[in-house]
């Protein structure tokens, strides 16, 4: 083979190569958009590859080939989860430096549920089931909520020093108090209605602001 031809071939390769890297990281992330969803809306035990594999039209081999068992494919959606929402945090923090902003936020990032068709929290769906998860999500499940917890306290806290937010007892029971609150209010906007969640939300902002 000429070296032209040579260089020809090689690129070839390397453009065939690129193409299955990509396509593969697609199929990936497809994979794990697809799960996510199905745990949001039944639950980790309440799925299976099977599940996945028609809401996508691929086999199920297809799965196993990013994901042999089920639990590599809960921890990795559970570590996604994390690195958003610490991108989350920081995109918030870097735009806004107000922490009663920084509440209504946290609040948003709530509602914003309730537009996704009545979708559960995922670490809400996950606290629900952890009895039942496998290890490993338990411990990237514990970091997640604490990752959100330490830095709702901090939120809090910054908040009552200001004078922008008001509350009774140590900033970490109130963030744990908000924290659930919002969770299971997520529960309940499932069969009463997302009418039922604003008003939490409303009642929160109450007692949390400050009066003149």
């Amino acid at each position: 083979m000429s070296t032209k031809a040579a260089d020809v071939a090689r690129a070839t390769t390397e453009k065939t190569n690129a193409r299955s890297r990509r396509a593969g990281r697609n199929t990936r992330e497809a994979i794990l958009d697809a799960a996510e969803e199905l745990l949001q809306r039944r639950g980790y035990n309440a799925f299976s590859y099977h599940h996945i594999a028609v809401q996508l039209g691929i086999r199920n081999a297809a799965i196993h080939y990013h994901f042999p068992a089920k639990e590599d494919l809960g921890i990795e959606l559970v570590s996604r989860f994390r690195i958003r929402l610490a991108e989350w945090i920081e995109a918030l923090e870097a735009r806004e430096s107000d922490p009663w902003q920084l509440l209504n936020a946290y609040f948003e990032f709530y509602l914003d549920f309730l537009d996704e068709d009545r979708k559960i929290c995922f670490s809400g769906m996950l606290g629900a089931e952890f009895q039942a998860i496998p290890d490993g999500m338990r411990e990237e499940t514990r970091q997640t909520m604490e990752q959100i917890l330490h830095w709702l306290v901090s939120v809090l806290e910054r908040g009552r020093s200001a004078g922008r937010i008001a509350f009774n007892g140590p900033a970490e029971a109130k963030a744990v108090h908000l924290g659930s609150s919002l969770q299971g209010g997520l529960q309940v906007a499932r069969v009463a209605g997302a009418e039922r969640f604003h008003q939490l939300i409303e009642q929160l902002r109450l007692e949390l602001q400050p009066t003149e």
